[in-house]
């Protein structure tokens, strides 16, 4: 029965036709592309990105208007209303100071004197200052050693007084307006000194001559300072002896470093003092000097003029350096004890101090009167305290020229 009704039940049933390959797979491919086609309607393809929309451009409406032509006036500056001037200074009163004019005294001579030569003794006049440098013998340059004593102090007593201020180029001081003193040289010798130079605390040493030979009327002055046997520096003047002691016509000074400087004292119808190493002169005044024989002329008023030599006076002597010349008020301290390279001595102190406000040197001399008022000892000094110290170490007279 089962197999019968199978059979029937199979035998009535329509017959499947089998699917043919190709086809399904046509059907397949036409699907995918459809679907394709979609996509890249909306994408712009498998794969791909939607590009950014790139911004808007902004419109910019600009409107061209015409310059006006340019001008060369230049910009307006803003104006500056300058502050209320100050009040005038008062320039501060100054005192003169009065002199009191010696009295004249007759000629005087000394009985000691050897090679007397006497001048009349007129009143003091006043001291004009002429802007000068300090004047003063060579130096030993830049050579060092250790200190010795200070310089002594000027005594407050022995002062000099305050000279007067310098003058202008209109007020050139008379060829008389230097005081005269009675002058008796000292004979003619040859000095030798030991030198000290002290600066910054440290002392070199070294050896200086000086050679004054005076006589017929004429006078030599010679000198140098030298170390370990070579010069250092040198100085000479020369020139004549009148009624107002030694008058020099040259003075040349040579320093180990420079050329040699000149100074000329012209003594004609308008007597002047030149220099070789500066343009400016000066009026060659009665009695002038120059660095060299300035010593020599002190120690013939020492000599000779003995009422003008006394503690506490002050000797006015116009003197000349290497560029310009001025008065040099010397102060007479007076009488005391040193001590020299060859031994005790009893000197006169002489000191003659810079105008305030250089840097002149300071100048301390000691005249030994039972050694002829030679110079024994000399100090030079400067503002900073470094100085050149000379003691007498020899002396050796000579005969007259």
């Amino acid at each position: 029965m089962l197999r019968q009704a199978f059979t029937l039940q199979s035998s009535s049933a329509t017959p499947v036709r089998p699917v043919r390959p190709v086809r399904w797979v046509a059907l397949l491919a036409a699907s995918m592309l459809l679907h394709w086609f979609v996509l890249s309607m909306t994408t712009h393809g498998l794969g791909s990105v939607t590009p950014a929309q790139a911004p808007v451009a902004q419109v910019v409406t600009a409107t061209l208007r015409a310059m006006p032509p340019r001008t060369s006036e230049p910009p307006s500056t803003p104006v500056v209303t300058p502050p209320p001037p100050l009040p005038p200074k008062t320039a501060p009163v100054k005192r003169a100071v009065r002199t009191k004019p010696a009295t004249p005294t007759a000629p005087i001579t000394s009985p000691a004197s050897d090679n007397p030569v006497v001048a009349s003794v007129p009143g003091p006049a006043d001291a004009a200052a002429l802007p000068a440098e300090a004047a003063v013998p060579a130096s030993t340059g830049d050579d060092v050693l250790q200190a010795g004593a200070d310089p002594a102090p000027l005594p407050t007593a022995q002062a000099a007084p305050k000279p007067a201020a310098p003058a202008s180029p209109g007020d050139t001081p008379a060829r008389d307006s230097a005081p005269r003193y009675t002058v008796s040289l000292p004979p003619p010798v040859t000095l030798e000194y030991e030198v000290r130079y002290s600066t910054r605390g440290s002392i070199t040493r070294g050896s200086s001559r000086i050679d004054w030979q005076p006589g017929d009327g004429a006078y030599a002055i010679r000198g140098e300072v030298s170390k370990f046997g070579f010069a250092l520096s040198s100085f000479r003047s020369e020139g004549a002896i009148d009624d107002a002691g030694i008058a020099p016509t040259l003075y040349a000074e040579k320093n180990a470093r420079r050329s040699e400087t000149n100074t000329h004292f012209q003594r004609k119808a308008d007597p002047v003092i030149s220099f070789s190493a500066a343009t400016d002169t000066f009026p060659l005044l009665t009695g002038a000097q120059d660095r060299a024989s300035i010593l020599w002329q002190l120690s013939g008023i020492a000599r000779g003029d003995r009422k003008a030599f006394v503690p506490g006076a002050v000797l006015d002597v116009f003197v000349a350096g290497v560029r310009d010349a001025e008065h040099w008020l010397v102060n007479i301290v007076g009488e005391e004890a040193v001590t020299l390279d060859t031994g005790e001595a009893r000197a006169w102190h002489l000191i003659r101090t810079p105008r305030p406000g250089t840097y002149d040197k300071r100048i301390d001399i000691w005249l030994a009167p039972e050694q002829q008022w030679y110079p024994v000892k000399l100090r030079y000094t400067e503002v900073n305290g470094d100085y050149l110290d000379l003691s007498l170490s020899a002396l050796r007279p000579v005969g007259v020229r």
